[in-house]
């Protein structure tokens, strides 16, 4: 992974301790208006786990998506780990299962997320012995999906590289499947009357809970998930890459010989590693419900209140269209969005616990992992957004090259920019932020896009200037 600090135009505002008196708990990175995700994580800033899982892949868009295939295979693989999502009167019970939607051009390296098979081979195979499963194959009617979902006693993973397998079944029988992930997406229990087996009781799954990774091209969206009338797409969490993996000579080097420790690769050894953390959690006598702290539950809160507001406030001009409003449907899915994102959080806390001791009752978030997370949100975000409007009600899909975003908060930034002297400090700008009554984490985004958008230079840490006037 990439250094944040390494790269031109990425220097995170100082947000420190130049503002005299102010005492902050956490110092969080202003998200970056880039789509990638890798290139803004600093190296050991994930658990080893993951930390290790990244090494075998260096191109950005690959390592996102490993990344988020990491993340969807381990979701599986941790029982007894549970969060609560919702108002006081109305909590609701989630499992760590995220579905995850991989859009990318041929030739981008999507292939690389087969490496997660690994991961759940080593259980899929005790659980085989005992007669059960882990995976279900993305190739199976409805019919089929319900009964190795129960052989799998409700918890099961599916992958598939090519999503045109999944809707050319689906095609016959859109209506039970869209229904099933929709189910499994919020744990509602399945019911159903088998044909033919003489007995009027529906068997029953309770609670399922279902991991998916599915990824395809731009063309392969649609048919697999429909218009999004029915809210099937708003389970996935999308990530859109719009790059072409280019040649790397590399793949010419001299190779005659396997890894060491018995030809196992990376990902054959985390999967032995995930197996045990697995056999650990199954073996508890309790629950685990992880959660946020106070403090970052309104950090969050603000960050994620300010992105859907911005997400409003785009309009997408596209080559052939007119100036086009985000679609009301995109409400759904930032609700949704907000619980994988906390799935993604709950993961993240899981690799942190040690095999082996005593497995606490309740799981905080750590300020090293929030971090993570808060950036993680507003990347995801960014790509629901995009996965929103490639939705045939809209009578347009977005090309593969982005579009345009304009948004409010450029536009203040804007304003902003014009009030700063040709060189400033972090306690400047913030100094005439509060005379203009902007909040600090305002001031913080602003000298963030304007920092993107090259007319601020950070000079050095707390020391900027303007490029231009």
């Amino acid at each position: 992974m990439t250094k944040g600090n390494e790269m031109e135009g990425k220097n995170e505002v100082d947000k420190g301790n130049e503002m005299e008196g102010k005492d902050e708990v956490m110092v969080l990175e202003v998200p970056s208006d880039d789509m990638y995700i890798c290139t803004n994580i600093n190296e050991g800033q994930l658990p080893k786990y993951l930390e290790d899982a990244m090494t075998i892949v260096d191109s950005p868009a690959q390592q996102d998506m490993l990344l988020l295939s990491t993340l969807t295979a381990l979701s599986y693989a941790l029982p007894h780990m549970k969060l609560l999502h919702g108002l006081d009167k109305a909590k609701h019970t989630y499992y760590p299962n995220m579905m995850t939607l991989i859009i990318a051009p041929p030739a981008s390296g999507k292939g690389v997320m087969n490496e997660v098979k690994k991961l759940i081979a080593p259980i899929h195979k005790v659980l085989k012995a005992n007669g059960s499963r882990a995976t279900i194959p993305a190739n199976s009617s409805s019919a089929a999906f319900f009964e190795l979902i129960n052989k799998c006693q409700g918890n099961a993973f599916m992958i598939e590289t090519e999503m045109d397998v999944l809707s050319k079944i689906w095609k016959k029988d859109y209506g039970n499947y869209s229904e099933l992930f929709r189910q499994a997406f919020e744990h509602e229990t399945f019911s159903v009357a088998r044909k033919g087996s003489g007995n009027a009781d529906p068997i029953e799954v309770e609670h399922p809970q279902l991991s998916v990774l599915l990824s395809g091209t731009p063309n392969q969206v649609n048919p697999l998930i429909g218009s999004g009338e029915d809210g099937l797409a708003s389970r996935f969490m999308p990530y859109i890459v719009t790059d072409v993996m280019p040649f790397d000579k590399r793949v010419l080097a001299h190779n005659d010989s396997y890894p060491a420790e018995g030809g196992k690769d990376v990902f054959e050894q985390l999967g032995e590693e995930l197996l045990a953390r697995w056999k650990w959690l199954k073996e508890q006598d309790h629950d685990c419900i992880w959660s946020l702290t106070d403090e970052q539950a309104d950090v969050l809160g603000d960050i994620l209140e300010d992105a859907y507001m911005l997400a409003y406030e785009r309009k997408v001009v596209p080559e052939t269209s007119k100036p086009m409003e985000m679609p009301l449907r995109f409400t759904p899915a930032f609700n949704r969005m907000v619980v994988s994102i906390k799935r993604i959080g709950l993961i993240l806390s899981a690799l942190r616990l040690e095999v082996g001791n005593e497995l606490p009752e309740v799981l905080y978030c750590s300020d090293e992992d929030f971090k993570t997370l808060v950036m993680l949100a507003e990347k995801l975000l960014r790509h629901a957004v995009d996965l929103t409007l490639m939705q045939p009600e809209e009578k347009m899909v977005l090309p593969l090259n982005r579009v345009d975003l304009v948004s409010e908060a450029e536009r203040k930034a804007e304003a902003f920019w014009h009030d700063l002297p040709i060189a400033f400090s972090t306690t400047e700008a913030l100094s005439l932020g509060k005379k203009n009554d902007i909040e600090r984490r305002t001031v913080e985004k602003y000298l963030k896009i304007l920092i993107d958008q090259k007319k601020v230079i950070r000079v050095r840490k707390g020391t900027y200037k303007k490029s231009k006037e």
